[in-house]
């Protein structure tokens, strides 16, 4: 598809999706940081990288408004250049196309001339800056970053249109050698409605598969949905005649179950940036927290509802239930089998768990201990086994709330689905 730039600003259109995902990621950045660096109690001292590895101009043009807004890149460098705790912080932006990246530029020099432009292009070994610019192919840039000291990192996926699951499984399985480990998140951006209601020189998904049915165009874009989700398993949910809308929702169930290979916890945010137009930036981490908080950063931009179940009573009816459990226990000791439950409940996105889950070892350290309690809630019917096809095949137990008997036995729904700015 065509680019226009107003200016240095590629020229994008949505209050309700442009605008909003850069705000969620203006929200997201710093806070990732401050976490990943170790925070004011380490000096911000460890090792933090930010890539970007489809960085536009750094500079977002909101047709509907007018604005020039700060796009995912431009947040990345305001943090490094407009922190002076950000020392640590690596910014690596990648960009193939050679307009794009003259913008980048320009936007750097106009508007953090602190950064060395030179130094940034130059050979990465001699780079002190912190700042990394590469006018290259992904395949290249991968190659160049794999050979980089990152610490923890935050790696960003903003294609076009979309970004082939090879890709992501190249860098994941550089990064993420060991059990659901923490210190690398992606985020992968996915044009969802463009693949049902098609853009420029993508077809709509054929509605049928019965390939003899299917158009050359078609042809090309389902292998490229091919691509997307490394495989052809995609095609039975979703190449069908039922509504656009359950296709979408079929889709991004497909995506998340394919990114769970790498990641326990898998946040897709819907955006409305146009009428019937839907696309999701998908967060994919194995720390909880983050996922919480950026779930809560999406709820206020978009305007849905944070979630906020009742501890107290959902505690009351608890107890109830199991009144052995509280035998020996004084003032505001709690059980260790509630605690798991209740940081589940509100912290684990789709109420995914397992022994690993790094919050539950602030609650038990000891890991047969902690499989014990989860054993416990699966007897009582609170969580049911589940099977992410994860990439290690460890034989860790996985287990997902069951949110029937819990709403049953505790009055505590689940999560309201999100909801783009836009449709609500």
């Amino acid at each position: 598809m065509p680019l226009e730039f107003v200016q240095d600003a590629i020229c994008l259109s949505g209050v309700t999706g442009s605008q909003l995902k850069s705000e969620v990621i203006g929200l997201y950045y710093p806070f990732w940081w401050n976490i990943t660096s170790g925070g004011k109690r380490a000096n911000y001292d460890y090792p933090t990288a930010i890539v970007e590895l489809h960085a536009a101009t750094g500079e977002v043009f909101i047709e509907d408004t007018g604005d020039t807004i700060l796009g995912s890149a431009g947040h990345a460098l305001d943090l490094k250049c407009s922190n002076p705790n950000a020392g640590r912080l690596q910014v690596i932006l990648v960009e193939k196309d050679a307009e794009c990246y003259a913008h980048l530029k320009n936007v750097i020099h106009r508007r953090w001339r602190n950064i060395e432009t030179g130094l940034a292009e130059g050979a990465v070994q001699e780079n002190t800056s912190g700042v990394y610019l590469l006018n290259v192919d992904l395949d290249t840039a991968l190659s160049t970053v794999r050979k980089m000291k990152l610490g923890n990192a935050l790696l960003f996926f903003d294609p076009l249109r979309s970004v082939d699951y090879g890709m992501i499984e190249t860098v994941a399985v550089q990064r993420l050698t060991s059990y659901y480990a923490t210190g690398t998140e992606f985020m992968v951006f996915t044009f969802t409605s463009d693949w049902f209601l098609g853009r420029d020189d993508l077809a709509p998904l054929p509605t049928s598969l019965n390939e003899d049915t299917w158009s050359a165009d078609e042809k090309r874009t389902v292998l490229e949905a091919d691509a997307l989700f490394g495989g052809a398993d995609w095609r039975i949910p979703i190449l069908n005649d039922n509504p656009v809308a359950e296709r979408e929702d079929a889709l991004m169930s497909c995506y998340r179950k394919k990114l769970h290979k790498w990641f326990r916890y898998v946040l897709p945010m819907p955006f409305n940036p146009k009428r019937n137009q839907i696309f999701h930036l998908v967060l994919c981490s194995n720390y909880e927290i983050g996922v919480k908080a950026t779930r809560d950063f999406y709820c206020d931009v978009a305007r849905n509802p944070r979630y906020s179940p009742d501890n107290t009573a959902a505690y009351g009816l608890f107890q109830q239930h199991h009144p052995e459990l509280f035998v020996g226990l004084k003032g505001r000791q709690r059980p260790a089998h509630w605690r798991l439950l209740w940081t589940t409940l509100k912290n684990h996105e789709e109420g995914i768990c397992d022994c690993m889950c790094s919050d539950y070892v602030e609650i038990e350290k000891d890991a047969a201990e902690r499989q014990h309690l989860l054993d416990w809630l699966e007897q009582k019917g609170y969580v049911i086994r589940i099977d992410l096809n994860d990439a290690w095949h460890l034989g860790v137990k996985q287990y997902q709330l069951n949110w029937v008997a819990i709403e049953a036995s505790l009055g505590v729904a689940p999560p309201c689905q999100l909801t783009p700015l836009g449709i609500q």
